[in-house]
C-alpha cells in the first residue's frame, strides 16, 4: 500500500509543470525597488544588448573567465524603453534609467570588437551583486548614482568614475540575436 502510495505522489511530481522563468523586465524592476529576494533561485530570462562589451571576471580558483553587462533597456517613468544605439544608451546613463542584468557563466561569449550585440540569456539569481561602471561619456549628469554594491566601495576614492549596483545573474548562458529578430 505504501508503495501505492509513494508511486501516485512521485508521478504527480514527475506531471508537474516546472516554474515559468521570470521575466527579466520585472526582475530588474524588483531589484531596484529593494524587493528581489523573492526571485532568489529562480530562473530570469530575458532580452539585451551589450554595449558594456566583454568583461572578464576572476574565479575563486585564480582563473578567468568572460562575464557579460546585458542592457535590457531604459525605464522612463515606468516604461521601459528598448535601447538600439550607442547615443541612447549614452543618454540611458546620463539620465540614470539603464536597467541591466550582470551575467558570469563558464561559456559567455566575447562580443565583438563591431560594436553593441543583442543576446537573449538566462541565468539565476542567487542573491549576488556586481558594481557597474558607467559609461565615461556619461559622467557629465547632473542626476546622482546610487554608488556601488554594498562592500564594494572603491579603496582610492581619488579615481573618477560613476558606479551603480546591478544584479548577477548566475550559471548564465546567451545566444546572440540575429539582426531583424528584435
Amino acid at each position: 500500500m505504501m508503495r501505492a502510495i509513494c508511486a501516485v505522489l512521485g508521478s504527480f511530481v514527475l506531471l508537474a509543470p516546472a516554474p515559468a522563468d521570470v521575466d527579466a523586465v520585472a526582475f530588474v524592476t524588483a531589484f531596484r525597488a529593494g524587493t528581489a529576494d523573492q526571485y532568489k533561485n529562480k530562473q530570469i530570462t530575458g532580452t539585451g544588448i551589450s554595449f558594456h562589451g566583454a568583461i572578464q571576471e576572476r574565479i575563486a580558483d585564480g582563473s578567468s573567465r568572460t562575464s557579460l553587462v546585458i542592457t535590457l533597456g531604459s525605464d522612463a517613468n515606468g516604461k521601459l524603453n528598448l535601447l538600439k544605439t550607442w547615443e541612447a544608451f549614452v543618454e540611458a546613463e546620463r539620465a540614470r534609467t539603464t536597467m541591466v542584468v550582470a551575467l558570469s557563466g563558464p561559456a559567455l561569449p566575447q562580443p565583438p570588437a563591431s560594436g553593441p550585440t543583442a543576446y537573449d540569456f538566462t541565468g539565476v539569481y542567487d542573491g549576488q551583486v556586481r558594481t557597474i561602471m558607467r559609461a565615461p561619456q556619461a559622467s557629465d549628469s547632473y542626476v546622482p548614482d546610487p554608488g556601488p554594491c554594498p562592500g564594494e566601495e572603491a579603496a582610492n576614492h581619488d579615481k573618477p568614475g560613476r558606479f551603480y549596483c546591478a544584479p548577477l545573474l548566475t550559471g548564465a548562458t546567451v545566444k546572440a540575436v540575429v539582426a531583424g529578430n528584435q
